[in-house]
């Protein structure tokens, strides 16, 4: 292997390092492409096989750019971004030829570790990506300074790190933050996760499955009982036949003007790249980032594309009886279409005219039917209120909640579906809810005299474990999702919990400490020392020392750790030198490709006189150069035998 060679392998590693991250994101073609061109970099290296020609490489480059574009279809955004970095990340190394296309390849790794802000702002990418900066830094040691120990490198790759933490620090908290994510780069996450602006059949079941985060809730006081958290999310007035939509979005500037028990709680929501926020059921007033809507849901002012922090009150019983002006829009049904689940609310209208009664009567034909809840619905006919109530009778929730909304409005009492999510989690180390998808939930309100908007939940007819206890306590086994099925684990799957919550709770520390370190939090940061209205001159001196005593201190402890061994190895290789140079003044110089024993051998071949002390000396040498140091007094010793050797021609 030749001695530019020999670079490759870390090179590669370090490139392999970058795009962990990215294993799941990248299309699989790329991820493909990356393996294929590095094994037959490291063959190429191994048997000496011809390098591709440069034709050859521009078409490779070619086609791996054309991939990307199609992929991204054909709009350059930060996904393609990621995989143009992973195509040259495979193609560079085949023209790795010279110092100048090690360093460029070194530095397509820096690049790919930057993209990885653009996917996550995780505490656990972040450690990751600090861990590949010092990988990918040890390894640009290497290549500019191949002599020395790994060791060595290793430590100086720490140490630059170390020294640029105390002006990484001081520009976080003091440089003026801008809208976006934690590095001041807006997100790109995994697309849009969550529900959408419309629900049909199959929606909430299919999203039920993801068991990604959609929001935590930290409550002032104690948490509320189960039964209580219902989070409000969009509201579905208008339904076509087949699909309920959102209705209009007027604003409306608060909620219920009446309600018992207001709850406190702030809400650390995840990107869904939507503009909707959650609250408990019901929101009191929107935050400063949004609004809130005529039917008491809540819009932030931009979409959600990354984490997002706001408090809130809420009312767990209200009434919005003073309401009436929507009414009208939310009896709506279509001209045509499922006859039988008119005539059936037509026939429990005729009956009575109390709605209370009409509302039982559906909750009842529920109950009685033996209707089933599950994940697995049957596939619905274009008649499908009149399909899921009197032939397939199995559904998940936004089934029931589609069919009883329609049976009321089929009954003239107004009603509409709210989507959003049940329960959640209590996280016991944090003494906070975590919401996931599988929590997502529809149910339905009814509009009541002297109570307004009621809330109804069809599925406490047919599944109340799901109101009372969880998903997993309702569905079939075949039916439960991986994720939900660890208690079939036995005691480890405690154990994962256990280290699921308490990693959940140090992430959650770092959303709320870091990643949601605003504009406004700086602001109060500030005015704490000093600075206020852009006014630095005063604090801004004491800012300033602070900084340069910790980088001086930094930079202090830089110079113990390097200097002092390498100022140790500087007198050994000097001492080595002087010994040389005796031998070369009586005609035994040190050839340029000899070894410190080589050297010693012919030097003992010539002067058999001095053959014991050459030796010992060479021995020294060799255990303070390169091994791990020798005792203590092996320099002294060392530099003793140089200066007593004497020889005469």
């Amino acid at each position: 292997m030749k001695t530019s060679d020999r670079y490759v392998p870390p090179i590669l590693m370090t490139l392999f390092v970058a795009m962990v991250p990215f294993v799941f994101r990248l299309p699989f073609w790329i991820i493909l492409w990356c393996l294929f061109l590095w094994g037959y970099i490291l063959l190429t290296v191994k048997y000496a096989w011809p390098w591709p020609k440069k034709q050859i490489r521009l078409l490779l480059t070619l086609c791996g750019f054309a991939g990307v574009l199609l992929d991204a279809g054909y709009v350059f955004g930060g996904d393609a971004y990621v995989g143009v970095l992973s195509v040259m990340a495979g193609l560079k190394p085949l023209e790795m030829r010279s110092h100048r296309d090690r360093m460029i390849t070194v530095f397509i790794a820096y690049f790919i570790i930057i993209t990885g802000l653009f996917e996550s702002e995780s505490l656990a990418i972040t450690i990751y990506m600090f861990l590949s900066v010092f990988v990918t830094t040890a390894v640009l040691i290497h290549i500019n300074h191949p002599g020395g120990q790994l060791k060595a490198k290793l430590r100086l790759s720490a140490l630059i790190i170390m020294q640029a933490i105390p002006l990484m620090i001081v520009l976080f908290f003091l440089f003026p933050r801008i809208h976006g994510s934690l590095w001041g780069i807006p997100i790109q996450g995994s697309g849009k996760t969550g529900f959408t602006d419309s629900l049909s059949p199959g929606n909430i079941s299919d999203l039920v499955r993801s068991h990604k985060t959609a929001f935590r809730a930290e409550f002032e006081e104690s948490i509320p009982e189960r039964y209580l958290l219902y989070w409000r999310g969009i509201v579905f007035e208008y339904f076509d036949g087949m699909r309920w939509h959102q209705g209009k979005k007027i604003p409306t500037a608060a909620g219920p003007e009446h309600g018992k028990g207001p709850v406190g709680y702030s809400i650390t929501l995840e990107p869904h790249h939507q503009k909707w926020l959650f609250a408990l059921d019901m929101p009191l007033s929107p935050p400063p980032i949004g609004r809130m809507l005529h039917d008491y849901t809540l819009v932030s002012i931009r979409k959600v594309r990354q984490k997002i922090r706001y408090q809130l009150k809420s009312y767990t019983s209200y009434n919005t009886a003073s309401d009436t002006t929507w009414k009208h829009q939310v009896m709506e049904l279509p001209d045509r279409g499922n006859p039988k689940a008119r005539e059936l609310a037509q026939k429990w209208a005729d009956d009575t005219d109390n709605a209370w009664q009409i509302i039982d009567s559906a909750l009842t034909f529920f109950r009685k039917n033996k209707f089933i809840y599950t994940l697995r619905p049957p596939l619905l006919r274009k008649d499908s209120i009149d399909d899921f109530l009197f032939r397939t009778q199995k559904g998940y929730c936004e089934h029931y909640a589609s069919a009883f909304v329609f049976l009321m409005r089929a009954a003239n009492i107004p009603s509409r579906i709210v989507g959003g999510y049940l329960g959640g989690q209590v996280n016991p180390y944090g003494n906070y809810l975590i919401v996931r998808q599988s929590d997502a939930h529809a149910w339905a309100e009814v509009w009541l005299d002297k109570k307004g908007w009621v809330r109804v939940d069809p599925t406490s007819a047919v599944a109340p474990e799901r109101i009372e206890s969880g998903i997993e306590e309702v569905l079939s086994l075949e039916e439960i999702p991986d994720f939900l099925s660890l208690k079939q684990l036995g005691p480890f799957a405690e154990y994962w919990k256990k280290i699921q919550l308490g990693w959940d709770v140090v992430n959650t520390q770092w959303d709320i400490w870091f990643v949601g370190y605003s504009s406004d939090q700086q602001k109060t940061l500030l005015s704490k020392i000093g600075i206020k209205n852009g006014h630095w001159k005063g604090p801004v001196k004491w800012i300033l020392l602070s900084v340069g005593m910790i980088s001086v201190f930094v930079f202090l402890f830089s110079i113990r750790i390097l200097k002092k061994p390498s100022a140790k190895k500087d007198l050994v290789q000097q001492f080595y030198n002087e010994f040389c140079e005796k031998f070369a003044r009586v005609g035994i110089p040190r050839r340029p490709d000899q070894g410190p024993s080589d050297y010693a051998k012919m030097i003992g071949t010539l002067r058999q006189d001095l053959k014991a002390s050459v030796n010992e000396i060479t021995e020294l040498y060799i255990s303070l150069r390169y091994g791990h140091g020798g005792e203590p007094d092996d320099l002294k010793r060392f530099k003793s035998l140089v200066k007593k050797i004497r020889i005469e021609n």
